[in-house]
């Protein structure tokens, strides 16, 4: 009977982690479908994975109720070994304890455990009968209790290091679980659990037999169960074991429209002008259905022309977005190969067949990873004629009228003008769309469009069959997936672009729904040219859709470090590459790409997740190399974690070159199902070059490798560099001062003292690393990376974890002129966590006043303990409006002074949450004496409550949801009249029922953090 009580403890206990961890996932669940399938497939395969421990576990609490001391303690001390024996061994595999230090650490631990087994198990059973004898609800509430810990620890004590460690604690979970046993009653009840016992069996066995193969089918609840459920993932993981995914079949991006030799279009004797606009997101165009008047100069081509509604960039980093763009190959990729660096041009090819080149571009083309450019950026791209500097679109338009004045009329020209406006920092304008951030990227936009229109003009004017193509190198998100900017996502506001085609009288105005990248434009000018194209360019011909002649679905592939995208027909596969966990949209019905379809979509799920892994592994298959790399380490090299296992096949390849290529990949992808096959290869292998990169993977891994040490004290300077950050990462610091020169040879206290340049993704981690060993001595090297926008978030959150005060000053200084949002939230939050706060009130201030306010800016304050200083009320105030909000609550606020204050008036912000899911009301105004005739009354104002006037108060709409949000408005001009910033006043604040309000504060407005002045112009 005890078997059949720990087996039903042990399924409460699942059950109850899938509840929780469903519950608090719910908003990144398509539909409660999925947790019906989480119910279905990794509980069962759970349940029958953990019938035996609930054997051992029935055995432990049979023991502990007996009175025999020598049962009891064989009882305890014999699963306790076992288990601590495995642990040890699996946990032991780092370089601490390599050699023969191993066999003397398992023994220790295992005669510890053996020991406190075999004597504490008495005492311990003496323990657990007192407790029994208070009543079975103490001993019940004192199991929950410890179950919760030891949940708590799995989860956030080490996490994803030392599996075996996490495997232990599982296993501990479930035996503690068991013996919840002792508080059931021994009544009638005892038929009635065995037959639940054995319906549980009978379902589970079935379910769990199946399982792993439909597990397959969910990503998205894979991958939330890994990541959040300390006993379920590893039902994930057994899964994913017994039934791997499939093999990636070869890409299917091909077809009969775009890859066939027929020319749809003939541009042959036409001038060729192309216009790049950086960072125009298509959303924000007329012609794309924009509502504001952004874009009238694209608007009218795009009457006339064709219209490409789904464009994708390459890469939303205007480097690899133009240079694919270029090139008409996936260029990210390529380089990270370490290939495609020579690749042939729009303009090197052109000038062959007699076209004259000009360019008219920024500096920060090649802003991103300029090191991997080197032969583009030298070379111009490839265009004879190049004005590489920072000018407005005004000026543009001056140098290409100039330009145009000293070609002949009969040569042949090609023109790219990239226009650099709606690129950050965004520029106060005159046009009336107001002043946040949003509204001076439209202005913006204006200012290039009108830039646009004058550069066509002139050129139609001088050479009338001009062909003109506009299109972007990215968009620009304001958080509309939680970010900002560019270049972390390829959700479409970042990838998507507008793209318009426009020669008169040749092509015909229509618009085209398929999917195309800007990849596909120079294959089609040149299949348009009659110019052959090269079989390494991997764009495609998309000439049949500017002629109306397509049926296909279209193709578009996006990546960005951590994310791919593939776009066919109205489907946008998105993926994350670390997790291999993909999500599906449908842009037909859901624009904003909110609502994950791949449960109810599976058959499109599996086929376009095939597609986009073949397509990533060929991507460098047709490049000239020193060696053919397979297609599982194309895939690898791209990020791409899934390819993980078969690159770790590739250890054993003849090939040393490959072998190479793959232990160092596998450093990269830090995946610990590799493990085994690193430590074989680190054994086995002849060369040395393969020996290192296992050792420093394994290291990464936090398993280790002696070999790492070597290369620390005598490797030469990159792999002693590489054996630091892997030592670092694992929390060893003996790495210390090699990681700090490393950073202060690419971040110098003064910039013009750079010595190196060190890849982003790199310093991302060498900044992580010294963050896990807490370097004190780091701090002012650390500092001086703020001066990277890339890297100030992590630079930020790296100081925080060190948690020496020291960084404040220097975090304060650049909070005080942060331009960029995302590190404002970051270095606040980086302050908050340093115990700052008389650094945070001036900050705080000027960014809760600005037009775009600071993200989560009020819960900084609070946070901070600041919140009176910047505009909200006291403490006890704060508690007062929490409780009475709803009835009706008056607060007293000091309005903060700012020099920063524009004089346009005051800003109420408010931070709430709805609790029935519907949205709710907040009222706020000045108070005033005397009480509210009824024509004043609202329905938010109850008779007796504290009264304001009218027209000194403001409505706030708190929108349904269960996070807190903070939401701003501009008070009365009457109210900033009355009210002068250094003034107290009484507010009054009234909140419908369903409004949880957690601070609010009144701030003048200020004005934004301007931008830099302009970089010097280069000369032509």
């Amino acid at each position: 009977m005890r078997y059949v009580d720990a087996l039903l403890c042990v399924a409460a206990l699942l059950i109850a982690e899938w509840l929780a961890v469903g519950a608090g996932s719910a908003s990144q669940l398509a539909g409660a479908y999925e947790l019906h399938q989480t119910l279905a497939t990794l509980v069962p395969l759970a349940m029958v994975a953990a019938m035996p421990l609930a054997l051992g576990g029935a055995w432990i609490t049979m023991g502990v109720t007996e009175p025999t001391t020598t049962r009891t303690r064989l009882s305890v001390s014999v699963p306790a070994t076992l288990l601590a024996c495995a642990v040890a061994v699996g946990v032991s595999g780092g370089r601490l304890l390599a050699g023969g230090r191993r066999p003397i650490f398992v023994l220790l631990v295992t005669a510890a455990v053996a020991a406190l087994g075999w004597y504490g198990s008495a005492r311990a059973a003496r323990v657990l009968s007192r407790v029994r004898a208070r009543g079975r609800g103490w001993l019940l509430a004192a199991i929950i209790a410890v179950v919760l810990v030891l949940e708590g620890v799995n989860a956030w004590v080490l996490p994803r290091l030392y599996p075996a460690f996490h495997l232990g604690l599982s296993v501990l979970t479930l035996w503690v679980a068991t013996t919840a046993s002792l508080t059931w009653p021994r009544d009638a009840s005892v038929n009635a659990r065995k037959v639940l016992a054995a319906v549980i069996v009978l379902v589970s066995l079935p379910l769990a037999f199946t399982a792993p193969h439909r597990m397959l089918l969910y990503d998205n609840i894979r991958f939330i169960y890994l990541e959040r459920a300390p006993l379920l993932s590893n039902a994930v993981r057994l899964g994913a074991w017994l039934a791997p995914p499939p093999p990636v079949e070869d890409p299917l991006t091909d077809d009969d429209a775009t890859r066939s030799t027929q020319r749809h279009v003939d541009f042959s004797g036409r001038d060729i002008l192309l216009i790049t606009i950086d960072a125009l997101r298509a959303d924000h165009v007329g012609s794309y259905g924009y509502s504001r008047p952004t874009t009238p100069q694209l608007d009218q081509l795009a009457a006339e022309g064709v219209v490409f509604e789904a464009a994708y960039t390459a890469t939303p980093h205007t480097s690899y977005a133009i240079t694919s763009l270029m090139t008409g190959k996936y260029m990210r990729p390529l380089l990270r190969q370490g290939v495609g660096a020579e690749s042939q041009t729009w303009a090197e090819i052109l000038q062959r067949f007699g076209y004259h080149t000009a360019a008219f571009y920024p500096p920060a083309a090649f802003f991103v990873d300029r090191e991997r450019f080197d032969h583009l950026r030298q070379t111009g791209l490839g265009f004879e004629y190049r004005k590489q500097q920072f000018a407005s679109a005004a000026e543009r338009v001056a140098e290409v009228k100039t330009y145009l004045s000293t070609r002949p009329t009969d040569a042949k020209l090609l023109l790219w003008v990239h226009l650099f406006e709606p690129h950050e920092p965004y520029e106060p304008s005159e046009t009336p769309f107001g002043d946040r951030s949003i509204d001076r990227y439209d202005a913006e936009i204006v200012a290039a469009d009108a830039g646009l229109g004058q550069i066509v003009a002139a050129v139609r004017a001088a050479r009338p069959r001009t062909l003109v193509i506009v299109s972007a190198d990215h968009g620009e998100e304001f958080g509309d997936h939680g970010g900002r900017y560019h270049g972390t996502t390829v959700y479409d506001e970042q990838v998507r672009v507008p793209l318009v085609f426009h020669a008169p009288g040749l092509l015909s105005p229509r618009r085209v729904r398929q999917p195309v990248g800007l990849v596909d434009l120079l294959p089609t000018v040149l299949r348009g040219l009659g110019i052959p194209i090269s079989p390494r360019m991997r764009g495609r011909d998309v000439g049949a859709y500017l002629v109306g002649q397509a049926a296909s679905e279209g193709f578009a592939f996006a990546e960005t470090d951590e994310q791919t995208l593939l776009a066919q027909g109205s489907r946008r596969l998105l993926c994350a590459r670390r997790i291999g966990a993909c999500r599906l949209f449908d842009t037909a019905t859901d624009p904003g790409q909110t609502r994950d379809i791949s449960a109810r979509e599976v058959a499109s799920f599996s086929a376009m997740k095939r597609k986009l892994g073949g397509f990533v592994s060929s991507l460098g298959r047709y490049e000239s190399s020193a060696v053919r790399w397979p297609r599982a380490l194309r895939r690898g090299m791209a990020g791409d974690v899934e390819a993980a296992m078969d690159v770790a096949m590739l250890l054993d390849d003849a090939t040393v070159e490959i072998r190479r290529k793959a232990a160092e990949v596998l450093f990269e992808l830090r995946r610990d199902e590799v493990a085994t096959q690193l430590r074989r290869t680190l054994r086995r292998d002849e060369d040395v070059t393969v020996r290192r990169w296992c050792a420093l993977a394994l290291t990464r891994l936090g398993q280790g490798a002696s070999l790492t040490f070597d290369l620390f004290e005598r490797g030469e300077r990159d792999f002693k560099r590489l054996a630091a950050l892997a030592l670092a990462e694992a929390g060893d610091r003996r790495g210390e001062r090699v990681l700090i020169d490393w950073w202060r040879a690419a971040y110098p206290e003064e910039p013009r003292d750079a010595r190196e340049v060190l890849p982003f993704e790199r310093a991302k981690e060498v900044v992580a690393g010294l963050a896990r060993i807490q370097s004190r001595s780091a701090i002012g090297p650390l500092t001086w990376g703020l001066r990277d926008v890339r890297l100030r978030r992590w630079v930020a959150r790296a100081l925080a974890t060190i948690g020496d005060e020291a960084a404040r000053p220097a975090l304060a200084r650049a909070l005080a002129d942060e331009r960029y949002h995302d590190a404002r939230v970051a270095i606040a939050e980086a302050l908050v966590s340093l115990d700052a706060q008389a650094e945070l009130r001036l900050p705080l201030t000027r960014f809760l006043g600005v037009p775009d306010p600071m993200d989560g800016g009020l819960a900084i304050a609070v946070r901070a303990d600041v919140l009176k200083f910047v505009g909200g009320p006291r403490v006890r105030e704060v508690r007062r409006l929490r409780q009475f909000a709803t009835s009706g609550v008056t607060v007293g606020i000091v309005v903060p002074e700012s020099r920063h204050a524009t004089g346009a008036g005051l800003r109420v912000l408010i931070s709430g949450k709805t609790t029935d899911g519907a949205a709710g009301q907040v009222r706020f105004g000045l108070k005033r004496d005397g009480r509210m005739s009824d024509g004043d009354r609202s329905q938010l104002v109850p008779k007796s409550a504290p009264s304001f006037d009218p027209a000194l108060t403001v409505t706030l709409k708190v929108p349904a949801g269960d996070d807190y949000r903070e939401i701003f408005t501009t008070l009365p001009k009457a109210v900033s009249d009355q009210v002068r910033p250094g003034d107290h006043a009484d507010f009054v604040i009234y909140a419908t029922q369903n409004v949880d309000l957690r601070a609010c504060a009144v701030v003048p407005l200020a004005a934004e953090v301007p931008p830099p002045p302009p970089e010097p112009w280069m000369k032509p």
